[in-house]
Protein backbone atom coordinates (compact mmCIF):
# COMPACT_ATOMS: atom_id res chain seq x y z
CA UNK A 1 0.00 0.00 0.00
CA UNK A 2 1.37 3.41 -1.01
CA UNK A 3 1.96 5.94 1.74
CA UNK A 4 -0.16 9.01 0.97
CA UNK A 5 2.31 11.32 2.68
CA UNK A 6 5.08 10.32 0.24
CA UNK A 7 2.91 10.47 -2.88
CA UNK A 8 2.94 13.95 -4.47
CA UNK A 9 -0.46 15.15 -5.68
CA UNK A 10 -1.31 17.92 -8.14
CA UNK A 11 -4.71 19.60 -7.70
CA UNK A 12 -6.05 21.48 -10.74
CA UNK A 13 -8.86 23.97 -10.51
CA UNK A 14 -11.09 23.42 -13.57
CA UNK A 15 -12.42 26.95 -13.37
CA UNK A 16 -8.92 28.46 -13.40
CA UNK A 17 -6.60 26.12 -15.30
CA UNK A 18 -3.55 28.39 -15.18
CA UNK A 19 -1.24 26.68 -17.70
CA UNK A 20 1.87 28.38 -16.38
CA UNK A 21 1.09 27.40 -12.79
CA UNK A 22 0.37 23.86 -13.91
CA UNK A 23 3.79 23.58 -15.65
CA UNK A 24 5.53 24.89 -12.54
CA UNK A 25 3.86 22.23 -10.41
CA UNK A 26 4.92 19.51 -12.85
CA UNK A 27 8.53 20.69 -12.67
CA UNK A 28 8.41 20.59 -8.88
CA UNK A 29 7.03 17.06 -9.04
CA UNK A 30 9.85 15.93 -11.35
CA UNK A 31 12.42 17.56 -9.08
CA UNK A 32 11.08 15.72 -6.02
CA UNK A 33 11.07 12.44 -7.92
CA UNK A 34 14.70 13.04 -8.92
CA UNK A 35 15.64 13.78 -5.32
CA UNK A 36 14.02 10.53 -4.13
CA UNK A 37 15.83 8.60 -6.87
CA UNK A 38 19.16 10.17 -5.97
CA UNK A 39 18.73 9.59 -2.24
CA UNK A 40 17.99 5.88 -2.39
CA UNK A 41 19.58 4.04 0.47
CA UNK A 42 22.18 1.34 -0.06
CA UNK A 43 20.62 -2.10 -0.18
CA UNK A 44 23.31 -3.93 1.78
CA UNK A 45 21.67 -7.34 1.44
CA UNK A 46 21.30 -7.16 -2.34
CA UNK A 47 24.80 -5.75 -2.84
CA UNK A 48 26.29 -8.55 -0.76
CA UNK A 49 24.47 -11.08 -2.95
CA UNK A 50 25.71 -9.34 -6.12
CA UNK A 51 29.34 -9.29 -4.96
CA UNK A 52 29.18 -12.91 -3.86
CA UNK A 53 27.69 -13.94 -7.24
CA UNK A 54 30.46 -12.10 -9.13
CA UNK A 55 33.09 -13.81 -7.00
CA UNK A 56 32.00 -17.31 -8.04
CA UNK A 57 34.09 -19.24 -10.62
CA UNK A 58 31.41 -19.14 -13.33
CA UNK A 59 31.68 -20.08 -17.00
CA UNK A 60 31.09 -16.47 -17.96
CA UNK A 61 34.05 -15.35 -15.84
CA UNK A 62 36.48 -17.75 -17.52
CA UNK A 63 35.17 -17.31 -21.06
CA UNK A 64 35.23 -13.52 -20.97
CA UNK A 65 38.65 -13.34 -19.33
CA UNK A 66 40.08 -15.89 -21.77
CA UNK A 67 38.85 -13.80 -24.69
CA UNK A 68 40.23 -10.65 -23.04
CA UNK A 69 43.63 -12.36 -22.66
CA UNK A 70 43.73 -13.37 -26.34
CA UNK A 71 42.78 -9.87 -27.50
CA UNK A 72 45.27 -8.26 -25.11
CA UNK A 73 48.08 -10.60 -26.24
CA UNK A 74 47.66 -9.78 -29.91
CA UNK A 75 47.20 -6.10 -29.10
CA UNK A 76 50.49 -6.11 -27.20
CA UNK A 77 52.30 -8.03 -29.94
CA UNK A 78 50.99 -5.69 -32.64
CA UNK A 79 51.84 -2.65 -30.51
CA UNK A 80 48.25 -1.44 -30.84
CA UNK A 81 46.84 0.61 -27.97
CA UNK A 82 43.36 0.44 -29.51
CA UNK A 83 43.33 -3.37 -29.49
CA UNK A 84 44.56 -3.47 -25.89
CA UNK A 85 41.71 -1.14 -24.93
CA UNK A 86 39.34 -3.53 -26.72
CA UNK A 87 40.54 -6.33 -24.45
CA UNK A 88 39.58 -4.22 -21.46
CA UNK A 89 35.96 -4.13 -22.60
CA UNK A 90 35.46 -7.85 -22.06
CA UNK A 91 37.63 -8.52 -19.00
CA UNK A 92 35.94 -9.50 -15.71
CA UNK A 93 38.57 -9.37 -12.97
CA UNK A 94 36.89 -7.01 -10.49
CA UNK A 95 34.38 -9.57 -9.17
CA UNK A 96 36.70 -11.86 -7.17
CA UNK A 97 38.75 -8.92 -5.85
CA UNK A 98 35.55 -7.25 -4.59
CA UNK A 99 34.59 -10.60 -3.06
CA UNK A 100 37.89 -10.73 -1.16
CA UNK A 101 37.34 -7.16 0.05
CA UNK A 102 33.83 -7.93 1.30
CA UNK A 103 35.00 -11.18 2.92
CA UNK A 104 37.70 -9.38 4.90
CA UNK A 105 35.51 -6.60 6.27
CA UNK A 106 32.59 -8.97 6.94
CA UNK A 107 34.78 -11.75 8.39
CA UNK A 108 33.31 -14.28 5.96
CA UNK A 109 36.09 -16.80 5.39
CA UNK A 110 34.10 -19.13 3.15
CA UNK A 111 33.51 -16.21 0.77
CA UNK A 112 37.20 -15.30 1.02
CA UNK A 113 38.24 -18.83 0.05
CA UNK A 114 35.83 -18.89 -2.90
CA UNK A 115 36.83 -15.43 -4.20
CA UNK A 116 40.55 -16.15 -3.75
CA UNK A 117 40.26 -19.42 -5.68
CA UNK A 118 38.38 -17.65 -8.48
CA UNK A 119 41.00 -14.90 -8.67
CA UNK A 120 43.89 -17.39 -8.61
CA UNK A 121 42.34 -19.52 -11.37
CA UNK A 122 41.70 -16.41 -13.46
CA UNK A 123 45.30 -15.26 -13.06
CA UNK A 124 46.69 -18.69 -13.99
CA UNK A 125 44.44 -18.89 -17.05
CA UNK A 126 45.29 -15.40 -18.33
CA UNK A 127 49.00 -15.89 -17.64
CA UNK A 128 48.97 -19.24 -19.40
CA UNK A 129 47.24 -17.82 -22.47
CA UNK A 130 49.88 -15.07 -22.69
CA UNK A 131 52.66 -17.66 -22.37
CA UNK A 132 51.18 -19.95 -25.07
CA UNK A 133 50.63 -17.12 -27.54
CA UNK A 134 54.22 -16.05 -26.92
CA UNK A 135 55.37 -19.56 -27.85
CA UNK A 136 53.22 -19.51 -30.99
CA UNK A 137 54.79 -16.22 -32.16
CA UNK A 138 58.43 -16.36 -31.07
CA UNK A 139 59.71 -14.16 -33.91
CA UNK A 140 57.65 -11.06 -33.14
CA UNK A 141 59.80 -8.42 -31.46
CA UNK A 142 59.01 -7.11 -27.99
CA UNK A 143 56.91 -3.98 -28.54
CA UNK A 144 56.62 -0.69 -26.69
CA UNK A 145 53.17 -1.73 -25.39
CA UNK A 146 54.79 -4.70 -23.67
CA UNK A 147 57.77 -2.74 -22.34
CA UNK A 148 55.44 -0.04 -20.98
CA UNK A 149 54.22 -2.59 -18.42
CA UNK A 150 57.66 -3.62 -17.18
CA UNK A 151 58.51 -0.52 -15.13
CA UNK A 152 56.04 -0.37 -12.21
CA UNK A 153 56.28 2.64 -9.92
CA UNK A 154 54.24 4.52 -7.34
CA UNK A 155 52.19 6.24 -10.06
CA UNK A 156 50.78 2.85 -11.06
CA UNK A 157 49.94 2.23 -7.41
CA UNK A 158 47.93 5.46 -7.17
CA UNK A 159 46.05 4.64 -10.37
CA UNK A 160 45.10 1.22 -9.00
CA UNK A 161 43.94 2.71 -5.68
CA UNK A 162 41.67 5.15 -7.49
CA UNK A 163 40.38 2.43 -9.83
CA UNK A 164 39.55 0.11 -6.97
CA UNK A 165 37.73 2.86 -5.09
CA UNK A 166 35.72 3.71 -8.21
CA UNK A 167 34.79 0.07 -8.73
CA UNK A 168 33.67 -0.38 -5.13
CA UNK A 169 31.69 2.87 -5.17
CA UNK A 170 29.92 1.77 -8.34
CA UNK A 171 29.04 -1.57 -6.77
CA UNK A 172 27.29 0.08 -3.80
CA UNK A 173 25.70 2.96 -5.70
CA UNK A 174 22.16 2.21 -6.98
CA UNK A 175 22.61 4.60 -9.93
CA UNK A 176 25.97 3.45 -11.30
CA UNK A 177 26.87 0.41 -13.35
CA UNK A 178 29.69 -1.62 -11.86
CA UNK A 179 30.38 -3.09 -15.30
CA UNK A 180 31.53 0.27 -16.64
CA UNK A 181 33.98 0.86 -13.81
CA UNK A 182 35.00 -2.80 -13.95
CA UNK A 183 36.40 -2.10 -17.40
CA UNK A 184 38.66 0.60 -15.96
CA UNK A 185 39.85 -1.75 -13.21
CA UNK A 186 40.51 -4.55 -15.71
CA UNK A 187 42.88 -2.25 -17.57
CA UNK A 188 45.30 -2.55 -14.67
CA UNK A 189 45.19 -6.35 -14.53
CA UNK A 190 44.84 -8.19 -17.84
CA UNK A 191 47.44 -6.39 -20.05
CA UNK A 192 50.37 -6.58 -17.57
CA UNK A 193 49.50 -10.18 -16.73
CA UNK A 194 49.48 -11.17 -20.40
CA UNK A 195 52.67 -9.16 -20.97
CA UNK A 196 54.36 -11.13 -18.19
CA UNK A 197 53.39 -14.41 -19.86
CA UNK A 198 54.63 -13.22 -23.25
CA UNK A 199 57.96 -12.15 -21.78
CA UNK A 200 58.38 -15.43 -19.92
CA UNK A 201 57.99 -17.31 -23.21
CA UNK A 202 60.96 -15.25 -24.52
CA UNK A 203 63.04 -16.12 -21.41
CA UNK A 204 63.01 -12.44 -20.38
CA UNK A 205 62.80 -13.33 -16.71
CA UNK A 206 63.53 -9.91 -15.25
CA UNK A 207 61.02 -8.08 -17.46
CA UNK A 208 58.44 -10.80 -16.89
CA UNK A 209 58.84 -10.47 -13.12
CA UNK A 210 58.40 -6.69 -13.32
CA UNK A 211 55.19 -7.04 -15.35
CA UNK A 212 53.85 -9.56 -12.83
CA UNK A 213 54.83 -7.21 -10.00
CA UNK A 214 52.68 -4.53 -11.64
CA UNK A 215 49.73 -6.96 -11.71
CA UNK A 216 50.25 -7.95 -8.07
CA UNK A 217 50.53 -4.30 -7.04
CA UNK A 218 47.28 -3.47 -8.80
CA UNK A 219 45.45 -6.39 -7.18
CA UNK A 220 46.54 -5.38 -3.66
CA UNK A 221 45.76 -1.69 -4.25
CA UNK A 222 42.32 -2.44 -5.72
CA UNK A 223 41.48 -4.77 -2.83
CA UNK A 224 42.51 -2.27 -0.14
CA UNK A 225 40.67 0.68 -1.69
CA UNK A 226 37.58 -1.50 -2.29
CA UNK A 227 37.61 -2.59 1.35
CA UNK A 228 37.87 1.02 2.47
CA UNK A 229 34.88 2.12 0.37
CA UNK A 230 32.74 -0.83 1.46
CA UNK A 231 33.68 -0.20 5.10
CA UNK A 232 32.68 3.46 4.88
CA UNK A 233 29.42 2.41 3.20
CA UNK A 234 28.53 0.34 6.29
CA UNK A 235 29.55 -3.17 5.28
CA UNK A 236 30.93 -4.66 8.49
CA UNK A 237 30.02 -7.72 10.50
CA UNK A 238 31.38 -10.17 13.04
CA UNK A 239 32.97 -7.91 15.66
CA UNK A 240 31.89 -6.45 18.99
CA UNK A 241 34.61 -3.77 18.85
CA UNK A 242 33.52 -2.05 15.66
CA UNK A 243 31.35 0.52 17.41
CA UNK A 244 34.11 1.53 19.80
CA UNK A 245 36.91 1.68 17.24
CA UNK A 246 35.76 1.60 13.61
CA UNK A 247 39.10 2.48 12.00
CA UNK A 248 41.12 0.23 14.27
CA UNK A 249 38.80 -2.64 13.42
CA UNK A 250 39.27 -1.96 9.70
CA UNK A 251 43.05 -2.09 10.14
CA UNK A 252 42.77 -5.35 12.11
CA UNK A 253 40.75 -7.00 9.36
CA UNK A 254 43.01 -5.80 6.55
CA UNK A 255 46.39 -5.73 8.27
CA UNK A 256 48.08 -8.21 5.91
CA UNK A 257 46.95 -6.29 2.81
CA UNK A 258 47.96 -2.97 4.38
CA UNK A 259 51.46 -4.20 5.25
CA UNK A 260 51.96 -5.55 1.72
CA UNK A 261 50.65 -2.27 0.31
CA UNK A 262 53.08 -0.28 2.46
CA UNK A 263 56.04 -2.41 1.34
CA UNK A 264 55.02 -2.05 -2.29
CA UNK A 265 54.58 1.71 -1.89
CA UNK A 266 58.12 2.10 -0.56
CA UNK A 267 59.65 -0.11 -3.23
CA UNK A 268 57.71 1.51 -6.09
CA UNK A 269 58.60 4.98 -4.84
CA UNK A 270 62.28 4.08 -5.12
CA UNK A 271 61.54 2.74 -8.60
CA UNK A 272 59.98 6.06 -9.56
CA UNK A 273 62.95 8.03 -8.21
CA UNK A 274 65.34 5.75 -10.09
CA UNK A 275 63.38 6.23 -13.33
CA UNK A 276 63.32 10.01 -12.95
CA UNK A 277 67.06 10.19 -12.20
CA UNK A 278 67.83 7.86 -15.09
CA UNK A 279 65.78 9.94 -17.53
CA UNK A 280 67.49 13.13 -16.34
CA UNK A 281 70.89 11.49 -16.86
CA UNK A 282 69.96 10.39 -20.40
CA UNK A 283 68.58 13.83 -21.22
CA UNK A 284 71.75 15.60 -20.06
CA UNK A 285 74.02 13.21 -21.99
CA UNK A 286 71.85 13.61 -25.10
CA UNK A 287 72.14 17.39 -24.84
CA UNK A 288 75.93 17.14 -24.54
CA UNK A 289 76.18 14.86 -27.55
CA UNK A 290 73.83 17.02 -29.60
CA UNK A 291 75.92 20.14 -29.01
CA UNK A 292 79.12 18.39 -30.14
CA UNK A 293 78.00 16.00 -32.88
CA UNK A 294 75.15 17.82 -34.66
CA UNK A 295 76.79 19.87 -37.42
CA UNK A 296 75.86 21.26 -40.81
CA UNK A 297 76.68 17.92 -42.44
CA UNK A 298 75.92 15.44 -39.61
CA UNK A 299 72.83 14.84 -37.48
CA UNK A 300 72.15 12.42 -34.59
CA UNK A 301 69.48 9.90 -35.48
CA UNK A 302 69.03 7.96 -32.22
CA UNK A 303 70.87 7.40 -28.93
CA UNK A 304 70.76 4.12 -27.04
CA UNK A 305 72.05 3.60 -23.51
CA UNK A 306 73.49 0.21 -22.58
CA UNK A 307 74.23 -0.21 -18.86
CA UNK A 308 77.19 -2.38 -17.83
CA UNK A 309 78.47 -3.18 -14.31
CA UNK A 310 81.40 -0.74 -14.53
CA UNK A 311 80.23 1.83 -17.12
CA UNK A 312 77.36 2.98 -19.34
CA UNK A 313 77.74 2.85 -23.11
CA UNK A 314 76.02 5.60 -25.13
CA UNK A 315 75.50 4.14 -28.59
CA UNK A 316 74.91 7.04 -31.04
CA UNK A 317 73.59 6.59 -34.57
CA UNK A 318 74.60 9.49 -36.85
CA UNK A 319 73.55 10.24 -40.41
CA UNK A 320 75.84 12.50 -42.36
CA UNK A 321 78.69 13.05 -44.78
CA UNK A 322 81.86 13.00 -42.67
CA UNK A 323 82.20 10.70 -39.62
CA UNK A 324 83.49 12.13 -36.33
CA UNK A 325 87.16 11.58 -35.62
CA UNK A 326 88.55 9.40 -32.86
CA UNK A 327 89.94 12.55 -31.20
CA UNK A 328 86.41 13.93 -30.91
CA UNK A 329 85.22 10.68 -29.35
CA UNK A 330 88.13 10.69 -26.86
CA UNK A 331 87.33 14.26 -25.88
CA UNK A 332 83.65 13.43 -25.38
CA UNK A 333 84.53 10.37 -23.29
CA UNK A 334 86.44 12.66 -20.92
CA UNK A 335 83.68 15.26 -20.66
CA UNK A 336 80.47 13.15 -20.56
CA UNK A 337 78.81 13.13 -17.15
CA UNK A 338 78.92 9.86 -15.15
CA UNK A 339 75.80 7.70 -14.79
CA UNK A 340 73.64 7.68 -11.67
CA UNK A 341 75.96 5.11 -10.02
CA UNK A 342 79.02 7.30 -10.60
CA UNK A 343 80.43 5.09 -13.34
CA UNK A 344 81.88 6.68 -16.50
CA UNK A 345 79.90 7.11 -19.71
CA UNK A 346 81.62 5.96 -22.90
CA UNK A 347 80.64 6.84 -26.44
CA UNK A 348 80.28 4.56 -29.44
CA UNK A 349 79.47 6.02 -32.87
CA UNK A 350 77.59 4.15 -35.58
CA UNK A 351 77.86 6.27 -38.68
CA UNK A 352 75.39 6.09 -41.59
CA UNK A 353 76.87 7.71 -44.67
CA UNK A 354 74.72 9.95 -46.87
CA UNK A 355 75.48 10.10 -50.58
CA UNK A 356 74.25 12.85 -52.89
CA UNK A 357 73.59 11.60 -56.43
CA UNK A 358 72.76 13.97 -59.32
CA UNK A 359 72.82 13.83 -63.12
CA UNK A 360 73.50 17.46 -64.02
CA UNK A 361 73.83 20.88 -62.37
CA UNK A 362 70.62 22.59 -61.28
CA UNK A 363 69.81 26.11 -60.22
CA UNK A 364 68.53 24.94 -56.82
CA UNK A 365 71.27 22.44 -55.84
CA UNK A 366 74.67 23.02 -57.47
CA UNK A 367 77.15 20.22 -58.07
CA UNK A 368 79.76 21.71 -55.72
CA UNK A 369 80.25 19.02 -53.04
CA UNK A 370 80.31 21.31 -49.99
CA UNK A 371 77.32 23.36 -51.10
CA UNK A 372 75.41 20.17 -51.95
CA UNK A 373 75.91 18.53 -48.57
CA UNK A 374 74.79 21.39 -46.33
CA UNK A 375 71.26 21.95 -47.59
CA UNK A 376 70.63 18.18 -47.61
CA UNK A 377 71.46 17.92 -43.91
CA UNK A 378 69.28 20.95 -43.16
CA UNK A 379 66.38 19.19 -44.86
CA UNK A 380 66.96 16.12 -42.68
CA UNK A 381 66.91 18.27 -39.55
CA UNK A 382 63.63 19.89 -40.60
CA UNK A 383 62.10 16.47 -41.21
CA UNK A 384 63.17 15.24 -37.75
CA UNK A 385 61.78 18.36 -36.09
CA UNK A 386 58.43 17.95 -37.83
Amino acid sequence: MTDKKETPTIIIDDDKPGQERFETLKEKLRYRQALRENSKKIDHKQIRLNIQADALPSKTFFIMNALAAVIAAYGLLSDSTAVVIGAMLVAMMLGPIAGISLALIDSRWILFKTAFQTLALGIIMIYGIGFLIGLIHPNIAITNEILARTHPNSLDLMIALAGGAAGAFASVSPRLSVAVVGVAVATALVPPLVASGLLLSRAEFSLSANAFLLTFTNIIAIQVSSSMVLWIAGFRRGSNEEVKSKYLEFVKRNWISLIILLILAVYLTFNLLYTVQNELYKSRVSDQLGQKLNTETNIIDTIQFDTHPEFTLARVFIRGVEPPSTNQIDELNRTLIPDRKGHPTYLQIRFISIQIIQTKPTKIVPLNTTNTEKPSIKILKKQDES
